[in-house]
C-alpha cells in the first residue's frame, strides 16, 4: 500500500494491510460524494464538513464562541443569489439615498 497517502501520528503503529485497504476505500468513496463546510450560526467559524448526502442533524461545538447544539444541514445551506444586489423592500433599483 501506499504510505504517502494515509496521515497519521508516527508514534502509533503502521496499520495492517487490511485496515490500509478499508482506508483507502473509504477516502476513495469519501471523494465521489463530496462534502461542504458547515458553519457556527452565530460567529460564521467553520465548525466541521458534512457530505453533500447527510440530512440528519450534527452535534457540534464551535471553538470560537463556544456554541453547542445540534444542526441540521438542510437548513443551513447556502443558498444561490441571482446576480442582482437587493437593496431593500422600501427603495427601488438605481435610487441612491
Amino acid at each position: 500500500m501506499n504510505q504517502a497517502t494515509l496521515r497519521f501520528n508516527p508514534k502509533y503503529p503502521i496499520p495492517c494491510e487490511d485496515i490500509q485497504r478499508k482506508l483507502l476505500l473509504s477516502m476513495e468513496a469519501a471523494e465521489e460524494v463530496g462534502s461542504r463546510e458547515m458553519r457556527c450560526p452565530i460567529c460564521g467559524f467553520k465548525v466541521t464538513d458534512v457530505p453533500l448526502t447527510q440530512t440528519e442533524v450534527v452535534y457540534v461545538r464551535c471553538r470560537k464562541c463556544k456554541f453547542e447544539g445540534p444542526l441540521s444541514p438542510a437548513y443551513f445551506r447556502r443558498m444561490k443569489r441571482k446576480n442582482y444586489a437587493y437593496t431593500g423592500p422600501y427603495q427601488k433599483r438605481g435610487m441612491i439615498r
